[in-house]
């Protein structure tokens, strides 16, 4: 159980920390991205706004503005418009109001395209980048335009799309730089957060036997309590025993003696299982483990309970596969198959069935019990495994029920590396399934 503890401590520490970490970082990294993005678009809608170019902030080249239809292509940043190769931020406002440094237009590589509405090419500027050509340009420009694009990505290429006197402008703007410098940080943050996560993992895989500690030693001293007080009262419960005896040898049997006797076995038969629950937990059961048939064990142990069914109105049903042979220890399993056939029987509805099947699943064997109860809810019900839970208190009362039994099953099962599970599929019958 300890050892389960603290798996579960490391668990829920590790899978917090990764859940803080992973939201975190998506959050970092996302708005570094937008802000990139938001960049670029702002350069994308200065571009858009005069024509392809940075306005009053570069030296038009004539040759490379190719214009088919007729204009002579002068872009607003160009020598016509009176401003040379001079610039002067203070006479844009867009600029201004951007905050863009002036050597921006001579750090943005990007490129434009203008169609008609046709799709028909009018004009192309690829002078202020060189790694894609005239007719790569055109080409990107009208494959955006025959599917409608108007703006996004289009590999490294942050594309924007306006609407002009003779059709529409294709604007490009080279985001590589850009794109690898959010890819590098998110590679850097990648890499940090999981060193993080390591570090994080072996300091908790190192101080979890000291956060459990305190749990570790009351658990101990609980099960050496349960142990120590189940030896302590076997002496004054036989002394009462013997006591009645003698009283029923002086004066004879009665109604209290026998009550006496009644709840004296009640009480040594709730301290034995507390002490076999408690060395079970403790791991000093000294389980010897051996080859034997599992079928044949099954079907010995269980044959006994179709009887005592029968004498309550209920019918129990054995499907047991022959020639299951497992290794495990004999009595332990014999003992499981007796808590589960005692808990159907007390519980089951009157008239009802009560199945009990044995079957390998691969190389593991299963053993299911099924049977009707009240009290119950659809879905999971492994809450009856904890100790001393009684789902119906008043019936428990009646059938003499501890709310122990189904504990020592869970704790015979993990003896045996397996696994036992509860379910209610209708919420009228309860299904125990074992994978040993």
């Amino acid at each position: 159980m300890i050892a389960k503890l603290r798996k579960k401590f490391i668990l829920i520490t590790m899978g917090s920390l990764i859940l803080v970490l992973t939201v975190l970082m998506g959050m970092i990294n996302i708005a570094n991205f937008i802000k990139a993005d938001q960049s670029s678009a702002e350069i994308l809608q200065i571009l858009s706004e005069n024509n392809g170019g940075f306005p009053n902030m570069e030296k038009r080249t004539d040759s490379q503005d190719i214009d088919l239809d007729g204009h002579s292509g002068t872009q607003p940043d160009s020598p016509a418009n009176g401003t040379g190769s001079s610039f002067d931020i203070g006479m844009d406002p867009g600029a201004r109001r951007r905050n863009f440094s002036p050597e921006m237009p001579y750090e943005t590589r990007y490129f434009s395209v203008e169609l008609n509405e046709s799709g028909t090419l009018l004009s192309v500027n690829t002078g202020k980048i060189a790694a894609v050509s005239t007719d790569e340009a055109v080409a990107m420009a009208q494959n955006l335009s025959a599917r409608g694009k108007t703006s996004g990505y289009t590999g490294n290429y942050k594309y924007l799309e306006t609407q002009t006197d003779r059709g529409h402008l294709y604007v490009f703007l080279d985001c590589t730089r850009d794109l690898d410098s959010v890819q590098a940080f998110f590679s850097t943050s990648l890499l940090v957060s999981l060193c993080g996560i390591l570090a994080v993992f072996l300091l908790v895989l190192a101080l979890s036997k000291r956060a459990i500690r305190p749990v570790a030693e009351s658990y101990d001293k609980q099960k050496q309590f349960i142990t120590n007080a189940g030896h302590e009262i076997k002496t004054p419960l036989s002394i009462i025993d013997a006591c009645t005896e003698v009283i029923e040898l002086e004066q004879g049997e009665n109604k209290w003696t026998e009550g006496i006797r009644g709840q004296v076995r009640r009480l040594a038969s709730l301290t034995q299982s507390l002490v076999s629950l408690a060395r079970m937990d403790e791991g000093s059961a000294n389980l010897t483990m051996a080859d034997f048939s599992l079928s044949d064990a099954v079907t010995e142990t269980l044959e006994p309970f179709v009887l005592l069914a029968e004498n309550k109105g209920l019918h129990l049903l054995l499907d047991i596969q022959p020639d299951i042979s497992y290794r495990g220890n004999e009595q332990t399993l014999r003992q499981l198959c007796s808590i589960l056939a005692d808990n159907a029987v007390k519980y089951a509805l009157p008239g009802s069935e009560i199945h009990f099947s044995l079957k390998k699943k691969g190389k593991k064997p299963v053993l299911t019990s099924k049977n009707t109860a009240q009290g119950l809810k659809k879905g999971d019900q492994n809450i009856l495994f904890d100790r001393f839970y009684r789902g119906d208190a008043s019936r428990s009362s009646e059938t003499g029920g501890y709310g122990i039994g189904l504990s020592m099953a869970q704790s015979i099962v993990a003896a045996h590396g397996g696994k036992i599970c509860a379910k209610s599929e209708d919420g009228s019958s309860l299904t125990i399934l074992i994978q040993l």
